[in-house]
């Protein structure tokens, strides 16, 4: 029997479970980690600006929603849509639009005569949703950065550490991957175009660890046949993994994150292990698939042959990598060969 879903304004209880809603939705965006003090002190400041509102089944949030009410020099203010987020579960059960008709129904009593919202430009599926619920298109949206950056933004300074261009050499497929540091730990970001399925596709993610090698977060965004398809991971601080706003509780041994796509990702066990030649551990891995962008427990081992060699096995399957200083695959045996590399001296990434 299906559970009714009661949709009200967020109290302050709500907090904890607040948490993986919005490590989901804002991920690194966010701008720190996200913590219960965190959330509620974020409730707190917004809370003269906008009215914050959540989806609840059986004392289980489904997803929230945020509306501004802005000043205007009509006889009537104007309303805003800020956010609007459902955790992937419970996606395509009428949440979201039961979420925006509370939303629509708190703007309406505050004198609002009109609702805006502002989407991403390549984001199909929100503005499919958008267009099917009453929403028309009604203009562009810009925007630019003013004064200094400031912790909590979107915009962060990092210290890139190598680029590379990979190549497939058992199929058709390129990778463009960038190496960085920062205060919080390190990222792995790539581009890869393919193919899934025998149908061209462009995979971008960035995976982040703290200093130790530690996986902290996975974001994954791929297009495939004209589907763009999204999946947020994050590891909590007692070590529960978090998929889409969702624990998922077969990773909890898990310490590093494999995308099944790359090789980059060989490089977070490479240089947490720090193993002396002639040595080899065991770890698991949340192994994401592709193309269904499914997260599953993965048991490997690694062996270090030489300088840098590595004998990698992972159930059936073994094979030999060579890495560089920084742990970073220059040959993928079977898999994929470094066709270019590159040493950047500073870059501010966006």
């Amino acid at each position: 029997m299906s559970h009714a879903v009661d949709y009200r304004e967020v109290q302050k209880d709500d907090a904890p479970k607040l948490v993986p809603l919005f490590e989901a939705f804002y991920g690194q965006w966010f701008g720190e980690p996200v913590t219960t003090s965190a959330v509620h002190r974020r409730i707190d400041q917004a809370r003269s600006i906008e009215t914050f509102v959540v989806a609840e089944r059986e004392g289980k949030l489904l997803g929230f929603a945020s509306l501004r009410l802005g000043p205007s020099l009509d006889l009537t203010p104007y309303a805003e849509l800020s956010d609007l987020f459902v955790a992937e579960p419970y996606r395509r059960q009428g949440v979201g639009r039961c979420l925006l008709g509370f939303i629509e129904q708190r703007a309406r009593e505050r004198g609002a005569d009109r609702l805006i919202l502002t989407t991403g430009l390549k984001n199909m599926e929100a503005q499919s949703f958008y267009r099917a619920v009453g929403f028309e298109d009604h203009a562009l949206a810009m925007k630019k950065s003013v004064g200094a950056t400031n912790r909590g933004s979107p915009r962060e300074i990092r210290a890139p550490r190598r680029s590379v261009l990979w190549r497939r050499v058992d199929a058709t497929g390129t990778e463009s991957f960038l190496l960085s540091r920062d205060d919080t730990g390190w990222h792995l970001e790539g581009n890869v175009v393919t193919l899934l399925g025998r149908e061209p596709a462009h995979v971008r993610y960035r995976v982040v660890c703290d200093p130790s090698w530690r996986a902290l977060s996975a974001q994954i965004s791929q297009e495939r046949a004209g589907v763009q398809r999204e999946l947020h991971i994050t590891v909590r601080e007692d070590g529960r993994w978090w998929v889409e706003g969702e624990e998922d509780a077969r990773l909890r041994r898990c310490t590093d994150i494999d995308l099944e796509i790359s090789p980059s990702t060989n490089t977070i066990p490479i240089r947490r292990l720090n193993l002396g030649i002639g040595k080899e551990s065991e770890v698991s891995a949340a192994w994401v698939r592709f193309p269904g962008l499914t997260v599953e427990p993965l048991h490997q081992r690694y062996a270090r042959t030489g300088t840098n060699r590595y004998r990698y096995a992972s159930r059936d399957f073994a094979t030999d990598l060579e890495v560089d200083d920084l742990g970073l695959v220059t040959r993928y045996e079977g898999g994929w060969s470094r066709d270019a590399v590159a040493e950047p001296d500073s870059l501010i990434l966006k």
